[in-house]
């Protein structure tokens, strides 16, 4: 027997990536606009924003994403009362289905919020360049690479923007039971820790409200986030109390008690352990751009979970 091999098809080819940002803007933060030729999405992880595309102004909400086409004029301002957390992703993409993408705002699901989180752990595998950083004009590669990693962010990519083209067959509903049954129980646990998040967590807490034992509330996190439950939880407390922050409606000891910290001693080293910095210096941090600084500051290429 003589075997022939089928070369596979690409549907969504990835060309060039131009930028992966996470920004945590302060509640007036507001962006002057831009225009590229080429694609940009914007995913809303936290809070609400304003974006401009084109002539529209489009309200997103957490959970939802906004492509902007090549050369399409658009923006983005928050609205004054909450400070939001933003992804932003920009690449070249030159395949004909995307023009499906085209003036969407679409709602994220929890499997492709995996893929946006995998996009963004990768990207800091594989170059220099930080998250925040909004004057990055090219990427700067990393000298010694973890194998594979731009690799990872094509095929990441590839596969969050197929998920929106094929997530209303049938065929994918069946595809996806088991991955949807799974990121059902992790949602579950997840509104467990956010309806207890100014309280303490426990995993016997989250197996008898999961279901679960022990191993499958650690192995579901681990598969998912790369941290244990716990450590999942106090990232959820640190980046409510960022948010707080940002906000500048409470001081230090008042979002200390909101979160029910025993002390503020203990919220402050928990805080800097998370984010190597002290709640001190990240509020001061945020706070040394003002509104009309940032309102100033141009995305040379536009843009975190």
């Amino acid at each position: 027997m003589e075997y022939s091999g089928v070369e596979l098809e690409d549907v969504i080819k990835i060309g060039k990536l131009y930028s992966v940002h996470y920004f945590e803007y302060g509640k007036d933060f507001r962006f002057n606009g831009e225009q590229h030729d080429f694609w940009e999405f914007v995913y809303v992880d936290k809070g609400e924003v304003t974006a401009t595309a084109g002539e529209r102004d489009i309200v997103l909400q957490q959970g939802n994403v906004i492509f902007h086409k090549p050369n399409e004029w658009h923006n983005i301002r928050a609205n004054g009362k909450i400070a939001p957390n933003v992804a932003i992703v920009s690449f070249e993409c030159n395949s004909k289905e995307m023009a499906f993408f085209e003036g969407k705002v679409l709602k994220v699901g929890q499997e492709q919020k995996i893929l946006i989180s995998k996009i963004i752990s990768e990207f800091t595998n594989s170059f220099f360049t930080a998250l925040g950083d909004i004057y990055t004009a090219k990427p700067e590669r990393k000298a010694e690479q973890v194998i594979g990693a731009e690799q990872m962010i094509k095929q990441h990519l590839s596969e969050f923007l197929l998920l929106f083209l094929r997530q209303n067959t049938i065929a994918t509903q069946h595809r996806t039971f088991t991955v949807n049954n799974s990121n059902s129980i992790l949602n579950i646990m997840e509104n467990y820790m956010l309806d207890h998040i100014t309280g303490n967590v426990t995993i016997e807490n989250l197996m008898k409200y999961s279901g679960l034992n022990r191993m499958g509330v650690n192995r579901i996190f681990k598969q998912n986030y790369g941290v244990s439950p716990i450590q999942y939880f106090i990232k959820l407390k640190i980046e409510l109390a960022k948010k707080y922050l940002r906000e500048d409606n409470y001081n230090i000891s008042q979002v200390s008690e909101i979160l029910g910290y025993s002390s503020v001693h203990y919220f402050s080293l928990q805080f800097k352990k998370t984010t190597g910095m002290s709640p001190t210096e990240y509020s001061t941090s945020i706070k040394a751009m003002s509104p009309l600084d940032s309102a100033s500051q141009e995305f040379l290429t536009p843009a975190k979970i």
